[in-house]
């Protein structure tokens, strides 16, 4: 209301005194007006001069000045002040509108279950307070509707909300690239701003500026859900052999404030197979959940994980996720050599063993020459017990010493085991005992080189040292607290929670420890991961210290007692079982196949270019160069592509091909790799197509990058209800296209009403001074 009445005053609306410049158009009159100011001032200031009637000479001057400005604006009119505004020649210059058409545009959040892209048709369209009527009664329209990429059309009418991206740097790039050098009076866009590529559209807004073409944005959607869940990403873990499971990891974000236990299914064609009830955080807090699931069927398959959808839930396409589990054959195979059957090793067996990822073999030492072997896969293997040559030693991708002494290896054995990691890639640990590190004369070796830490022999114990009463063995009132460092809590083996104050809370509760081997100093560039900070047993001592050694890992444990963390928790709890997992997974990481094929990702978009790596290695794993590798993909429909691979000129024993998918369904990878007409070996490997859901999440209205775009490049943004101000926003702004028209501002009610008031201030002033 208020904005109306200023603009009566004032002639012309703000917007048109922002962008246009004021002037006078007096002339050479001015030569007769300033000589006539001037006589008039004189007279004025002669009169005040010798009147009697003022009581003192304070009053005489506030007068003055009042009488004297009030003439000043009665004389302003003959200069003849005028008003330069920028304007439009009707139908000389173009206007782009452009319509986002991804798909969170497909949202019902509008009013009655409208759909965001129907909302942008009313507010162009509607018969009585549609814009678009207006827009072309002024300008030349040019439309283009974009996502992803932006493309120019002919209308708007057919658009649908169907592309899986918005990239609002790229749909501005194309506007400029294809009006350069044209007349282009502005970009009115509408949109939710929901960018999710990786380029900054502000950039481009500046680039706009200094072409004076100004972005209009009309936003549209909801800020924020009122009830929203939302499934963020679901990643599942390979199976390690025909018939076994996979581990699926789920992110979800809930908006409410959760009470009850919701349920997360998982579907295969259509039908459920799996479901469990979780309960979430609510109140927009991140849940990271993992589920174990074994198909029923072999090879490699799609399914769709859902969670419960919520009654009166707008946005209800992030519910579902569609993933991939391939559970044909893998070769993750891990090593466990230990002296002598005790608690650590149990249970650290039975948290390898049942991981569906690893492949746990293990040789126990019996007696003299006699081993118990598990997880073996020829009765003849291991038979002797640890490896004696670099074949057998490099089926296995980590080795994992317990309580042995080095005597027991020989040189030959345990220099195998450092080139093992430096030069094959492959992970070592080294557990607490009282026959490992120093105590067990590992210093001089090779194995002391692969460590990440000294030993020092002055250190090393004859009587271990007691941390607890043997009576009360199993009581966590003895022993000393685990501690993981900062860096540990940020690190995949000790990560049970995404939340750094969740994650050392979990630790927190873990039972004591009752073991510890001395070491010396941390070497450069290790990792401290968990240590045995200061109390009544002594000072600060390293526990978990892991760094890379080579091409491959390696870790130190110098405790043998984690066994407590699983015998004195529940059965149902899981953090022993997850911390061996995770810190063997992140062993074997680094520890290559000889032909190995790798892709980013298992599942992709329609269009998407997906990169194909192949590395091959020789006997000894060094990277092998001019490989033959023959490639090809089946698709949905059962037809084979041949890919051609060709050397990574960066890299050596590196291979890359591409592959660009047309429709979505189940693709096949099969590589062949030979050398010297010498098979190498061949690699299988799955992918997904489907569209991608990132549309959907967090797919609230951007406001403040929408707010930002049109500020930066000196335009306006919009809400629904000020877009009858867009068409008087586009002919008034200054651009490159404008032209200027000019209004007198002699009449202007401000300033007459102006003159009134001050001549009423000064006769108030008079008679409360008790003048006439």
């Amino acid at each position: 209301m208020w904005e109306s009445w200023l603009q009566r005053l004032i002639n012309y609306d703000t917007m048109n005194y922002s962008e246009g410049e004021f002037a006078f158009q007096v002339g050479s009159f001015i030569y007769f007006l300033v000589p006539l100011i001037i006589v008039l001032i004189l007279i004025l200031g002669v009169i005040y001069y010798i009147s009697k009637i003022y009581m003192t000479k304070g009053s005489k001057v506030f007068s003055l000045a009042i009488r004297l400005i009030a003439l000043l604006l009665l004389l302003l009119p003959l200069f003849e002040p005028v008003l330069m505004m920028p304007d439009i020649i009707p139908e000389e210059n173009f206007l782009v509108i452009m319509l986002d058409k991804s798909m969170s545009m497909g949202i019902g959040d509008g009013k009655d279950g409208e759909t965001r892209l129907q909302s942008v048709r009313r507010i162009l369209e509607n018969e009585e307070t549609g814009v678009l009527t207006g827009l072309e009664k002024n300008f030349k329209i040019r439309y283009y509707e974009f996502g992803a990429s932006a493309s120019r059309k002919d209308s708007l009418l057919y658009t649908d909300a169907n592309d899986t991206g918005t990239n609002l740097s790229t749909a501005l790039k194309r506007v400029i690239s294809d009006y350069k050098g044209l007349p282009l009076a502005g970009i009115v866009m509408f949109s939710d701003g929901g960018d999710n590529s990786k380029d900054d559209p502000l950039t481009i807004a500046e680039e706009l500026r200094g072409l004076e073409i100004p972005v209009h944005i009309i936003g549209t959607g909801s800020e924020s859900f009122d009830i929203e869940r939302e499934l963020v990403e679901v990643n599942a873990g390979k199976g390690l052999s025909e018939g076994t499971g996979a581990e699926i990891d789920v992110k979800i974000r809930s908006w409410i404030n959760e009470v009850a236990p919701v349920d997360i299914t998982i579907f295969k064609e259509g039908e459920p197979v799996f479901t469990e009830r979780r309960t979430l955080k609510g109140g927009g807090g991140i849940d990271y959940l993992s589920f174990f699931y074994e198909p029923s069927e072999k090879g490699a398959h799609e399914y769709t994980v859902k969670i419960e959808e919520m009654e009166n839930e707008v946005n209800i396409d992030n519910n579902t996720q569609s993933f991939l589990i391939d559970s044909r054959k893998d070769s993750i195979r891990v090593l466990y050599f230990e002296g002598h059957i005790r608690n650590e090793f149990k249970y650290l067996k039975r948290a390898l063993q049942d991981d569906q990822i690893v492949e746990f073999t293990s040789v126990t030492r019996t007696g003299t020459g006699k081993f118990y072997r598990q997880g073996i896969r020829t009765p003849d293997e291991l038979e002797g017990g640890f490896p004696v040559n670099e074949e057998d030693l490099n089926r296995f991708k980590a080795v994992v010493f317990g309580d042995v002494e080095a005597s027991y290896f020989t040189i030959e054995q345990l220099r195998m085991v450092e080139e093992f990691v430096r030069m094959r890639g492959g992970g070592f640990l080294m557990m607490g005992g009282m026959h490992s590190f120093a105590e067990g004369d590992y210093f001089n070796t090779p194995i002391a080189d692969l460590l990440p830490v000294e030993l020092d022999p002055e250190r090393r114990q004859v009587i271990a040292t007691v941390f607890h009463n043997p009576m009360t063995a199993l009581s966590d009132t003895g022993g000393y607290r685990f501690v993981p460092t900062r860096a540990g809590l940020e690190n995949p083996i000790l990560k049970f929670s995404a939340d750094l104050g969740t994650n050392r809370a979990l630790w927190d509760e873990m039972p004591k420890l009752t073991s510890i081997n001395y070491l010396g100093n941390v070497k450069p560039g290790a990792t401290v991961l968990a240590e045995k900070t200061r109390d009544r047993f002594g000072e600060t001592e390293p526990l978990l210290v892991t760094h890379r050694y080579g091409r491959g890992r390696a870790g130190m444990l110098a405790t043998s007692s984690t066994w407590r963390w699983q015998l004195q928790r529940e059965s149902g709890d899981q953090r022993h079982e997850r911390f061996w997992r995770q810190f063997i997974r992140w062993l074997i990481t680094s520890a290559p196949d000889k032909v190995n094929l790798e892709l980013a990702d298992n599942v992709y978009s329609p269009g998407d270019e997906i990169p194909l790596n192949v590395k091959v290695y020789d006997d000894d794993y060094n990277p092998l160069q001019f490989v033959d590798i023959r490639g090809s993909i089946k698709g949905p429909q059962g037809i084979r592509s041949e890919i051609n691979f060709r050397s990574d000129l960066n890299e050596d024993g590196e291979y890359i091909g591409t592959y660009i998918p047309g429709s979505e369904g189940m693709y096949e990878v099969s590589i062949h790799a030979s050398h010297e007409g010498r098979s190498l070996g061949e690699r299988k490997q799955s992918f997904l197509i489907r569209p991608s859901k990132i549309e959907y999440n967090d797919a609230t209205l951007k406001k403040l990058l929408l707010q930002n775009i049109a500020e930066i490049s000196n335009g306006e943004f919009y809400e629904e209800f000020e877009v009858e101000n867009l068409l008087t926003n586009l002919r008034t702004r200054k651009t490159s296209t404008s032209i200027f028209k000019t209004e007198f501002l002699w009449d202007m009610p401000l300033l007459y009403l102006l003159v009134l008031i001050l001549l009423s201030v000064e006769w108030i002033y008079r008679r409360r001074k008790g003048m006439p």
